[in-house]
């Protein structure tokens, strides 16, 4: 079996698309019974002649994210030559605004054929988004609660976000005074937090731990405003930085997962996982979003005191809680694993497209010659 995984090309989005596409594409390659192939969303939409030859030897094609009407006419038209579609998001686009989803839809669309003109403005983005879904064969999100909103809409399945652990296994902890917060997420993440007590406990942490020392990873440090934290205390980095989150990570002793509104509550663990993985003690709201995790790690409510007594009594006796990391948690991260589960992401989208294709199971595409087309920034990647 082919797949073809289509990914949006904007530098905001490269973490999702390598753990949604790049790195599973590299494991399917490495299993020598299928292949995968990583195209651009611009390719994919105005249909280069590399492009059409390499999705006219595919089977699957995956689509992550970009899901707007700029894509309908080539999903007809790959739908009506018998390939699987499959949409793939991560986001909880139905509670977003309008001006959310329009900064979004940009975002997503990233040089795509449609940049720098006006959209449809007689019709809403979510209704847009709807039709586009709606086109597909089946859609996979890495979150239960965001697969049961959609489901309506198109048969929706769970794919978790899995481990990459080759990348991970070349984080080493980095020597460092004090002791390290870390938080990864948008800027619109991290003004949510100003509404619940995450923020309060942090100011309090720093006024009652000197040694405490935060990093807050973004999207737009720009546009952060004041944390009313101080400052030398806390480091505010790109996320688009040289080394990105990975590098962070590496300087990272607790790790800090706030969910505080309905749309993170839909968000995947991977942030967790990766913490696990690297046996690094973790705090994170309670809610649906770390049900499966909760033996894991701290559970807090969303309160200025459940998080400053958590903070503070992690910070205050760190080496065992970096103890308890190093055993059922990082046992349970390596069982997450890409190679470990890559039969699960396959199997996740024979599923998807079976009900529909009227190809059999299994059989060969009509060419074995598969091609790899990619933007530079993949390159090196499969």
């Amino acid at each position: 079996m082919n797949f073809v995984f289509v990914c949006p090309e904007s530098e905001e989005l490269r973490c999702s698309v390598e753990r949604r596409c790049v790195a599973p594409a590299r494991v399917i390659n490495r299993t020598g019974r299928y292949s995968a192939d990583l195209i651009s969303w611009h390719d994919f939409a105005v249909n280069t002649t590399e492009v059409n030859d390499l999705l006219e030897n595919s089977d699957y094609i995956i689509i992550h994210r970009g899901l707007w009407p700029e894509l309908l006419p080539r999903i007809q038209h790959w739908k009506a030559r018998d390939k699987t579609i499959i949409a793939d998001f991560v986001d909880a686009y139905q509670l977003m605004n309008e001006d959310e989803l329009a900064d979004v839809h940009d975002m997503e669309i990233n040089g795509g054929p449609q940049a720098g003109k006006a959209a449809d403005n007689q019709t809403a983005l979510l209704t847009q988004l709807k039709w586009t879904l709606q086109s597909t064969h089946g859609a996979t999100t890495p979150s239960q609660r965001l697969c049961d909103d959609w489901n309506a809409y198109t048969r929706t399945l769970v794919l978790p976000d899995f481990l990459d652990l080759e990348r991970l296994s070349l984080i080493a902890p980095q020597s460092h005074k004090g002791i390290t917060l870390g938080w990864r997420g948008t800027v619109r993440r991290l003004q949510s937090m100003k509404q619940s007590g995450v923020l309060m406990a942090l100011e309090a942490l720093c006024q009652m731990r000197p040694n405490a020392r935060i990093i807050f990873s973004v999207d737009h440090p720009e546009a952060v405003g004041a944390l009313n934290l101080p400052t030398g205390q806390v480091e505010l980095v790109d996320w688009n930085s040289s080394g990105g989150w990975y590098r962070l990570l590496s300087q990272i002793d607790i790790g800090l997962i706030p969910y505080v509104t309905d749309l993170e509550q839909r968000n995947s663990c991977s942030a967790i996982l990766e913490y696990m993985a690297l046996k690094i003690p973790w705090i994170a709201s309670q809610g649906a979003a770390v049900y499966d995790l909760q033996s894991y790690g701290w559970i807090v409510e969303n309160t200025a005191e459940g998080w400053l007594k958590a903070v503070v009594e992690t910070v205050d006796y760190l080496a065992d809680y970096q103890a308890e990391a190093s055993g059922a948690p990082y046992l349970y991260a390596l069982s997450r694993s890409l190679e470990e589960n890559i039969q699960t992401i396959v199997d996740t989208y024979v599923r998807l497209g079976s009900l529909y294709s009227t190809r059999p199971l299994g059989a060969p595409p009509l060419n074995n010659s598969s091609r790899l087309l990619l933007t530079s920034q993949w390159e090196n990647e499969l």
